[in-house]
C-alpha cells in the first residue's frame, strides 16, 4: 500500500522547510520529492493544500482525557482516549500514574502489559509511573500514604508485572537509597526524570551524572532557582543535555517564565506535554482526580478545597500554539520540542518523532495557525478535517 502527500511545506529534523511531497509505503516514509520533481503512481493521495506536514506530536506526560484516568481499567481507557488523540495531532503518548499502593501499581502495570493496542487510534508507548519515590514537601496531589524511599525489590516486582512497558519513572533523588535505585533502574530500561522533589542542585547533578535523563514538568513541585539555595529548576538550567518537560499553558508556567526558559534552553532541551487529566474534552465541572474533588475551568483544573492546580486540560495542539504565541519561536523549534524530544524521551526516536526516510509515517498535516487538518499514523489516514 502507497500514499503519497502531496504539495505541502514539508518540516524535516534538518531545520529546512521545503515544499513538496512525501512517498509513504508499507507504513514507513518512503521517499520525499521537491516541489516540480516527477511524482510516482500511488495507491492513495492526500492533498496537502501547502500546510505545513510535520512528525506526528508524542505526549509523554498524560494522565487521561475525554473522562477516563489512565488509573482505572487499562484497555478502555486506552482505546478510548487514543481514538481522540488522533484529533489533537498526537500519534503516541504514554499512560502517566499518579500514586497508588505498590499491590495496585502491579496490578496496573500487569494489566497494561495486556493491553492491545486499538485501530486507527494514537500510539500507546509505556507507562509513566509518577512516582512513588517522591518528596512528601512537593506532594503536590500525590497522596503521601504511599510516598517512600525507593525499594529495590519493589523494582524488581514492578518491572516483573510491566513486561518491560514501564518505560518512565519520576524519581525524589534526595530519597534513602537513590544511589543503589537509580542504577538499577536503568539498568532494567526505565527512563527517569527528577520530579516532585525536594533536592539540592547538588543531589540532582548527581543524579543526572548517574544517567537521570531530565525534570518532569519544570518548575512545578520542585525547589527552584534560588540565590543562596540553588535547587532542581538551577540544576536544569546548567545542564544543556537534559530534557525538561514544560507545560505551557499559561497557568502552570507564566508565559514571562516560559519566555525566559526558551532564551535559556532552547528547543533542543524542552519537551511539551499536556499533564492533562480526564477532564480534557469534557465540559467544565467537577471531576475525581488522584482521589480529589476537582473543578475544571476551560483549560484549567484545580482542587475545589485548596485552589491547588490539578492538572491540566490542554492539547498538544494547544501546548504549541501558545508556544508559539509567547516564544515567536519558528515551526522547526516546535518539532523538536512536540516530536524530537519527546521521542527521544520515550525511546522510540530510532523509528519516530522526525521526518526521515524508514521512519514509522506517523505525520501531521497543521495550517497556518497550527490547527491539526490531517493525521497519519503508520501510513494509515486516520483523521481528516
Amino acid at each position: 500500500m502507497s500514499t503519497l502527500i502531496k504539495n505541502c511545506t514539508i518540516v524535516p529534523d534538518d531545520r529546512t522547510l521545503f515544499k513538496g511531497s512525501v512517498l509513504v509505503e508499507d507504513g514507513k516514509i518512503k521517499a520525499f520529492y521537491h516541489e516540480g520533481s516527477e511524482l510516482p503512481e500511488t495507491d492513495g493521495i492526500v492533498e496537502g493544500d501547502g500546510q505545513y506536514l510535520l512528525p506526528g506530536m508524542i505526549d509523554i506526560h498524560l494522565h487521561g482525557s475525554y473522562g477516563y484516568d489512565f488509573i482505572r481499567d487499562p484497555q478502555t481507557s486506552i482505546d478510548v482516549v487514543a481514538k481522540g488523540l488522533v484529533q489533537e495531532g498526537t500519534t503516541g503518548f504514554m499512560a502517566s500514574l499518579t500514586v497508588v499502593s505498590h499491590d495496585e501499581l502491579c496490578a496496573l502495570l500487569d494489566e497494561y502489559r495486556m493491553v492491545q493496542q486499538p485501530e486507527h487510534a494514537s500510539l500507546f508507548l509505556g507507562v509513566h509511573s509518577e512516582g512513588p519515590y517522591l518528596s512528601k514537601e512537593y506532594k503536590a496531589l500525590m497522596d503521601d500514604t504511599y510516598l517512600r524511599d525507593p525499594d529495590l525489590n519493589e523494582l524488581n516486582e514492578m518491572s516483573e508485572a510491566s513486561g518491560g512497558c514501564l518505560k518512565i519513572m519520576t524519581i525524589a533523588p534526595e530519597r534513602k537509597g537513590m544511589d543503589q535505585f537509580i542504577p538499577e533502574a536503568l539498568d532494567k530500561g526505565i527512563t527517569l526524570m527528577i520530579g516532585h522533589t525536594a533536592t539540592t542542585c547538588d543531589e540532582a547533578q548527581k543524579a543526572l551524572d548517574m544517567g537521570v535523563t531530565g525534570f518532569t514538568h519544570l518548575y512545578n513541585a520542585m525547589t527552584q532557582h534560588q540565590h543562596r539555595a540553588p535547587g532542581a529548576v538551577t540544576a536544569a538550567i546548567l545542564n544543556p543535555q537534559a530534557y525538561c518537560e514544560l507545560i505551557v499553558d499559561g497557568f502552570h508556567t507564566h508565559p514571562d517564565t516560559v519566555r525566559a526558559t526558551w532564551k535559556i534552553m532552547g528547543a533542543d532541551q524542552i519537551v511539551l506535554i499536556t499533564d492533562a487529566m480526564l477532564g480534557k474534552g469534557m465540559p467544565d465541572g467537577e471531576y475525581e482526580f488522584s482521589l480529589l474533588n476537582c473543578r475544571k475551568t476551560g483549560s484549567t483544573v484545580q482542587v475545589i478545597e485548596t485552589g491547588r492546580i490539578a492538572g491540566s486540560c490542554i492539547t498538544m495542539i494547544d501546548a504549541i500554539q501558545n508556544m508559539k504565541k509567547y516564544t515567536d519561536c519558528t515551526i522547526n523549534d516546535l518539532v523538536h520540542m512536540a516530536c524530537m524530544n519527546p521521542a527521544k524521551v520515550a525511546g522510540v526516536f530510532d523509528t519516530k518523532g522526525s521526518l526521515e526516510i524508514g521512519k514509522d509515517a506517523d505525520m501531521i498535516l497543521l495550517d497556518e495557525n497550527l490547527n491539526c487538518r490531517y493525521t497519519m499514523i503508520a501510513g494509515e489516514s486516520v483523521y481528516f478535517k
